[in-house]
């Protein structure tokens, strides 16, 4: 091989490499890595898909890297799926669950006080003909102050463990 065309396949593959970073979501998105799971990134996804075009090992290995590091994966963007009615009502599905169980799902203020508080089980049997269960709860009075979702497993093995979302509800506005 000439001198010439082994320098032309280094460019060529250093210009590949190089450009194909730039299209990659661990470093477009940096903030993402670490990221365990959640909604795939769409531009993200397409970027990483077209580097096949080239070759199949940028198209690969950039799937890897944004797998892997979790850059794929939309994250702190997304909202929260609960809305607070004019009313002061929020309605819930309960999840599936493997053993049965009892879950009590809280509607506290940033200041920890509780508004509503309402018991489900969870489990085998539980669900009424394979659909999940609807809890709704309610709170009285108006409040100004943030309101959070905190769920806490009643069961014996992780009784005690809650959980607090960590977005505030957000409220639905007045008809």
């Amino acid at each position: 091989m000439t001198n010439r065309f082994v320098r032309a396949i280094a460019a060529s593959t250093m210009l590949t490499v190089g450009s194909g970073s730039v299209g990659c979501g661990y470093f477009l998105h940096p903030e993402r890595r670490g990221t365990q799971s959640g909604i795939i990134d769409g531009a993200t996804m397409v970027m990483d898909i077209l580097w096949l075009i080239p070759g199949i090992i940028p198209g690969v290995i950039a799937l890897v890297v944004d797998f892997s590091s979790g850059a794929i994966y939309v994250s702190g963007s997304r909202r929260v799926g609960l809305h607070l009615s004019p009313d002061g009502r929020v309605a819930l599905q309960v999840p599936h669950a493997a053993r049965p169980g009892q879950v009590e799902f809280r509607l506290v203020t940033a200041s920890h006080r509780v508004l509503a508080r309402k018991l489900a089980l969870v489990g085998p049997g539980h669900s009424q003909g394979g659909s999940p269960e609807t809890v709704e709860l309610q709170v009285g009075a108006p409040v100004q102050e943030p309101v959070y979702l905190e769920v806490e497993a009643q069961d014996g093995r992780s009784a005690g463990k809650s959980a607090r979302l960590s977005a505030a509800i957000e409220r639905a506005p007045a008809l």
